[in-house]
């Protein structure tokens, strides 16, 4: 073989391997020996197929006596999910271009695209979160005239009722108003910072790290010990030693926020009963809180995740309706999923997926 084309094929930046009619290996640079992880000795003379996964040999087999019946100078990969397997057994996404030599074989270049198709799996879970915002702001926008007014509403209401009272020398109707406006003031300030924290959700930056879960939950049980003591719940918590990548701070307020809830809406004159689970399931964590409270028909499962969506009236009830919201809103920025199933008067469970890698 022409000693100028050996050089032309060591010096290629992307690996170069030459194959026979027969699918034997001829032929290979430096840059395919430290791409696939294979010493040169070992591939010359190799068939082809020990580069390609094992699911897909029989079929790289037949496409080969395609091509050898209709040579071309053609290009594979783009636009498609076109994978080698290195020596360890690692698959990893390539490009390839094939260009025939006539009575020789087929050469055949190697690109690993793995950065790139790494940036562009970034670049779509960026574009999903903008989406998400987009789509929390366009809600916002739509209940924002009902939900951040109404308290505005009363305050204006009950400051003309507060001064007929004053005027009118009645303590006790101007007392009362007095009452109601600056509950109305707490409630809106209340709306404006869970709205705030819903929208820094989605410009949050994660300090992740590997965290036990007993002890997180340890966290979130001492930041509700108030409303555990005053309503007299029953919390288990079996979760074993399992551990989570997550930033701790985040997954905390998240578990504050899904817990809260089930204390919340416990039965009434009833003695809230939640149980906290996590099994490794699939190489995922599935971590679930169970209560026996009021649940919610489970037409609700989905859009409880919602920002202002109540399913049960704030006289009986309080809260801004952010809650969950914000607690979708960090489980999405971890790439975790967290979904409820529930019956009226049948409790809820709240079960966050969370990928072990």
């Amino acid at each position: 073989m022409d000693d100028m084309f050996r050089l032309a094929v060591e010096a290629c930046p992307a690996a170069m391997v030459l194959v026979d009619a027969e699918g034997a290996i001829v032929l290979v640079n430096q840059e395919c020996e430290r791409m696939f992880g294979y010493g040169r000795g070992l591939l010359v003379g190799a068939s082809v197929d020990i580069l390609v996964p094992m699911a897909t040999r029989q079929g790289h087999e037949a496409r080969r006596r395609t091509f050898a019946g209709d040579p071309s100078k053609r290009r594979m990969g783009a636009g498609r999910d076109l994978r080698a397997t290195r020596a360890d057994g690692r698959e990893f996404p390539v490009e390839i271009g094939l260009t025939p030599i006539a009575g020789v074989g087929v050469l055949a270049f190697v690109v690993d695209i793995s950065e790139r198709v790494e940036a562009e799996a970034a670049i779509r879970r960026y574009t999903e979160r903008l989406e998400q915002a987009n789509e929390s702001l366009a809600r916002f926008a739509h209940v924002a005239s009902h939900d951040i007014q109404e308290p505005l509403r009363k305050i204006s209401a009950f400051a003309d009722m507060l001064k007929t009272a004053l005027a009118a020398e009645d303590d006790v109707e101007a007392g009362y108003a007095a009452d109601v406006m600056a509950a109305s003031a707490r409630h809106a300030r209340r709306l404006v910072q869970d709205v705030l924290t819903l929208a820094k959700q989605h410009e949050a930056s994660l300090a992740r790290r590997k965290v036990r879960l007993d002890e997180l939950i340890v966290q979130v049980l001492g930041d509700l010990s108030q409303g555990i003591t005053e309503t007299g719940a029953i919390i288990d918590v079996v979760v074993g030693d399992l551990e989570v990548d997550c930033d701790p701070i985040q997954a905390e307020r998240l578990l504050v926020n899904i817990v809260s809830n089930s204390l919340k809406y416990h039965k009434p004159n009833d003695v809230p009963k939640i149980v906290i689970r996590a099994v490794r399931e699939a190489g995922e964590v599935h971590l679930h809180v169970a209560d026996d409270g009021i649940g919610f028909a489970p037409r609700h499962s989905s859009e409880i995740f919602s920002p202002f969506r109540r399913l049960h009236g704030r006289d009986v009830h309080p809260g801004t309706g952010i809650g969950l919201a914000i607690a979708k809103a960090i489980a999405d920025l971890h790439g975790w999923t967290i979904a409820a199933e529930a019956a009226e008067m049948r409790g809820a469970t709240f079960t966050i997926r969370i990928p072990e890698n």
